[in-house]
């Protein structure tokens, strides 16, 4: 019975206590049930952003950042001047000037300690050259359920609730604020790139029809879809951490000896970008470039896609026509010469080396087994004699488009080695031996 008793006291003690804890969680976040909604959607300031002249990001603890507005564009005065993100500076200002209430939790709150605002977590102190000229909003802890956060404007004792996305998007440091690319003009303005790593060098430059060649020599086609890579590497490259604010120790960092160099030119002149060692985590490397002041770190992934054998580049696709666009196809093998015209009903009509008509199946087959034919790999000797394309057994033309574009292929049979040479694109190269025997097998199936 004495047992039972005591067991029972004890309960009565466990729940008291979990009582007293409660009340005081509900007394120092205030109860969710007594929250007072807003009549109506308040905004947190009824102002414009336009008006906004200079703002003060001041956290808890670390070094305030102030941004100016000047000249039209905003920049960083402390604690040092910097280039200020634009990007960043509109986002903050439109999620300032468009903040609401979500709930008033205490309209004369006596004490803003118990919701992390004395002091706060984090302050905006903004400038405007309107009423009111200045104004804070002070951050607080999260609220219990981390759906809100508590706020303040300073000067007013109404504590409230705002948006839990406003922590994120208003709380910005140094480098959150400040110019983070790595490169000071577009990518798609770029004219010529030169790369070398590892003792490898190619470039890459746009020729004056706007593609892009890759310069062994002679210059050749580049492949679209792998430059296309190297530019979205480019496209918005951004620094992920400053390691330095100069250069003075470039050593330091491996960028003495640098893994990559590339220069980059553009219509307005150039800039030189070099990645050196790898930092501790070992998924970034240290960069610098000519344009720019500091010593920061880009991903591992930017060196890797540069870091390519310059065949990588090279252009695969042999013919460049649509079938459905090609009108005159001139024809030249072991078996003698032909041309074939397109009519205006579509009808194929051999009007060289013969006169008759051919199925527009047929003729499409050979086109498609023509445009399969592509580049597997790039023989070292370019010796035309020694792949056989001094005198090529065959030899292809193709006129196609609107503007009448001509392509002429030449391709030769080495052993079980078939080569081909492009007149654009004069570098040879070696193609499938399939692809050969089924593009054969068309010529054959047209009657030639």
């Amino acid at each position: 019975m004495r047992k039972k008793y005591i067991n029972t006291l004890i309960a009565l003690v466990i729940l008291g206590a979990l009582w007293g804890a409660f009340t005081y969680y509900n007394r120092r976040h205030g109860r969710e049930a007594s929250k007072i909604e807003p009549s109506k959607e308040e905004k947190l300031f009824t102002l414009d952003s336009k008006h906004i002249t200079a703002i003060t990001f001041r956290p808890r603890s670390g070094d305030a950042v102030t941004c100016e507005h000047a000249g039209g564009s905003w920049a960083i005065a402390e604690p040092k001047k910097l280039s200020a993100d634009q990007g960043t500076l509109s986002t903050v200002l439109n999620n300032l000037t468009t903040a609401t209430v979500d709930q008033v939790v205490e309209p004369h709150a006596s004490d803003v300690k118990q919701f992390g605002l004395d002091p706060p977590a984090y302050s905006i102190e903004v400038s405007t050259d309107t009423n009111p000229p200045k104004f804070t909003l002070l951050l607080g802890d999260d609220t219990p359920t981390s759906s809100g956060l508590y706020a303040q404007v300073a000067g007013n004792p109404r504590v409230v609730t705002v948006a839990s996305y406003l922590k994120s998007n208003l709380e910005k440091t140094l480098f959150d604020l400040r110019d983070r690319r790595a490169l000071t003009f577009e990518a798609d303005q770029l004219r010529k790139m030169e790369v070398e790593s590892k003792g490898k060098k190619y470039t890459l430059e746009k020729n004056p029809e706007g593609v892009w060649d890759l310069v062994l020599p002679p210059p050749v086609r580049a492949d679209k879809f792998a430059v296309d890579g190297l530019l979205n590497q480019l496209r918005g490259l951004t620094m992920q951490s400053i390691a330095a604010e100069d250069k003075k120790s470039q050593a330091t960092y491996g960028l003495s000896s640098p893994e990559l160099r590339l220069e980059l030119a553009g219509p307005n002149g150039g800039q030189t970008l070099l990645l050196g060692k790898k930092d501790k985590e070992g998924d970034r490397y240290f960069a610098v470039n000519s344009a720019l002041a500091p010593v920061f770190t880009l991903n591992s992934s930017f060196l890797t896609d540069f870091q390519k054998d310059p065949s990588d580049f090279r252009s695969k696709d042999l013919f460049s026509y649509s079938s459905f666009d090609v009108k005159h196809v001139e024809i030249t093998s072991p078996k003698g010469h032909s041309v074939f015209e397109q009519q205006k009903d579509n009808q194929w009509k051999q009007t060289e080396g013969g006169s008759k008509t051919v199925p527009s199946a047929k003729m499409d087959t050979l086109l498609s087994r023509l445009r399969d034919l592509r580049a597997t790999t790039f023989p070292k000797s370019s010796d035309p004699a020694s792949l056989g394309l001094n005198k090529p057994p065959y030899q292809f033309t193709v006129r196609f488009g609107d503007k009448n574009q001509t392509e002429t292929l030449e391709i030769s049979k080495v052993g079980d080695h078939v080569y081909a040479r492009l007149s654009t694109d004069p570098a040879p190269c070696e193609v499938s031996k399939s692809a050969f025997d089924d593009m054969e097998k068309a010529l054959g199936d047209v009657g030639f």
